[in-house]
């Protein structure tokens, strides 16, 4: 893209927690984009101090259109984690308590499409974060360190077939399972946390404990997408669980395929991708 069409191309970033928010604006500064942020009270945890910035709570949603019409954004990303989704929280103004009301019973992802349908209708142009910041993913068939026996494949399976049928209530995208038993799902605490607890629970005399993390099925994966990284890694390694596996071509990497590699070998991580049959 040219620099003359590049200067009608303004883009606004409303960035959550997490690391990936900040790589984005960088990366958007670095293509020569002027870009306008919106840091999420309570949520956005990078230093965005040498950017043009303003912080607004999450239901703030009427405000945000105010701010980036005036800053003549035209195109828009969402990108971040959010944590804290209590009304006392966010404290939604119409517009978003509308939306709130639409949700009903759905979880993140729905949550996530009506707020990005939301600034649609408004006339932005919503961008998915990874066509500006691409990361990278396990490939179908993919397999590193040792091989599943038996009993792990068994186990495997259960925990891909549960995943696939929770996936209607939009609630989590990873569990840990050993011998055919359920440890944990992740609920809104967060794939971290979830290892965390489950760490007391796993039976070091039995099958190993297996780690999942798949989108949910029919998920859009524009704006919440699933994310493994070191932190997951170290998490795993503190929880005495030496086997994960990711979905396909979905989960991405947070860290580069060689530093996860790195990663995992140095602690003793098996690694495989799978997918829904």
């Amino acid at each position: 893209m040219s620099n003359i069409s590049k200067s009608f191309c303004k883009y606004g970033v409303i960035c959550g927690g997490g690391k990936q928010p900040l790589k984005i604006v960088r990366k958007l500064v670095e293509d020569g984009y002027p870009v306008f942020i919106i840091k999420l009270f309570g949520e956005a945890d990078a230093d965005y101090t040498s950017f043009c910035n303003i912080e607004l709570k999450l239901g703030q949603l009427d405000k945000m259109v105010e701010e980036l019409t005036e800053a003549s954004c035209t195109e828009l990303i969402l990108s971040g984690k959010i944590k804290n989704l209590s009304l006392l929280n966010i404290q939604p103004d119409v517009s978003a308590s509308k939306i709130l009301a639409q949700q009903g019973q759905s979880g993140d992802n729905s949550l996530l499409e009506n707020v990005s349908n939301f600034f649609l209708k408004k006339g932005f142009n919503i961008v998915p974060q990874d066509k500006i910041s691409p990361r990278e993913f396990l490939p179908k068939g993919y397999k590193y360190g040792k091989l599943p026996n038996k009993r792990m494949l068994a186990d495997i399976g259960i925990g891909i077939r549960y995943l696939e049928q929770s996936s209607s209530f939009d609630i989590g995208q990873s569990l840990i399972i050993q011998s055919g038993r359920l440890l944990a799902i992740e609920a809104v605490e967060g794939t971290d946390e979830m290892i965390k607890r489950t760490s007391k629970l796993i039976d070091k005399n039995n099958s190993p404990a297996i780690f999942i993390k798949m989108a949910k099925k029919n998920q859009s994966l524009a704006h919440d997408l699933p994310v493994f990284g070191l932190n997951t890694i170290k998490q795993l390694v503190s929880s005495n669980i030496n086997f994960a596996c990711l979905h396909a071509e979905k989960c991405r990497l947070a860290e580069s395929l060689g530093d996860i590699e790195t990663a995992v070998l140095d602690s003793g991580i098996s690694l495989y991708s799978v997918d829904y049959g």
